[in-house]
């Protein structure tokens, strides 16, 4: 095991890392440019800015005038999802292997920008997909889990892909399919394996349910209404994904139903 000290500095510079890129890569994405773009530029009206400008946490707390050219200043929340990254980063390498701690740690940073996305624009781009995909290959190369692990875990998140596009298809409303809830679902199967692809899909699925009926009571009860589904599916993949870190028999547990 790694000392304190090169603990530390591994989780802060892991979580640094994504925190940094976290509001560079939702400038390219508002301004639909090149997820390989080097250059930091403002969300808002796409002009070049300094790295201050994109420093994560601080560079949010200390730029009261925002974009120098059109004084846009990044959302508080942004500084919350960065300051979460740090946190989750430096726990999981102070706690787990360093395997584990990277694959936790990237995972939590790709499900909270999924998540915002979602929730912000009902979208989830596939920047955070595309890290979830990273994780798993994580995964394949340390040997965390084998091809036929995912595999089976592939078939769980395809069936659950059939139950977002059949209702969104030939129900009501726009006819709109959530190709971004499919994606993150299916890159997410290959790394939970099927037993946590049913406990995590199962919980979202009822999470989502929950939050569609108080919802209901502010909104109105209407079949029509969209759920954003990504958070729950977040939050399920975060706690199972934790459990499973921590205690090598959590998924026999499951299996056997031991809890």
């Amino acid at each position: 095991m790694m000392p304190q000290a090169e603990i530390i500095v591994s989780g802060l510079l892991v979580g640094f890392i994504l925190a940094f890129n976290f509001s560079h890569l939702s400038a390219l994405i508002f301004q639909e440019r090149s997820l390989f773009l080097r250059t930091r530029i403002c969300e808002s009206c796409g002009s070049d800015q300094s790295l201050f400008f994109r420093f994560p946490v601080v560079g949010n707390l200390f730029r009261p005038n925002g974009c120098p050219s059109c004084g846009y200043s990044l959302p508080w929340h942004y500084a919350i999802i960065e300051l979460l990254t740090l946190i989750l980063s430096v726990w999981a390498f102070s706690t787990l292997s360093f395997s584990s701690a990277l694959q936790i740690t990237i995972l939590g940073f790709a499900l909270l920008g999924a998540s915002y996305f979602d929730l912000k624009k009902w979208i989830i781009p596939n920047a955070f997909v595309l890290f979830v995909l990273l994780v798993v290959l994580i995964g394949w190369v340390t040997d965390y889990f084998n091809l036929y692990f995912s595999g089976t875990g592939l078939i769980v998140g395809a069936v659950v892909s059939l139950f977002i596009i059949l209702p969104q298809r030939f129900g009501g409303g726009d006819k709109t399919i959530a190709l971004g809830d499919v994606k993150l679902v299916l890159a997410l199967s290959l790394w939970l394996g099927w037993v946590l692809s049913i406990y995590v899909f199962f919980l979202a699925s009822i999470l989502g349910f929950a939050y569609w009926v108080f919802s209901g009571f502010f909104r109105g009860f209407s079949t029509e209404r969209r759920v954003p589904f990504g958070p729950f599916v977040a939050l399920s993949t975060m706690i199972f994904g934790i459990g499973r870190v921590l205690d090598p028999q959590f998924v026999t547990h499951l299996l056997t139903f031991r809890f």
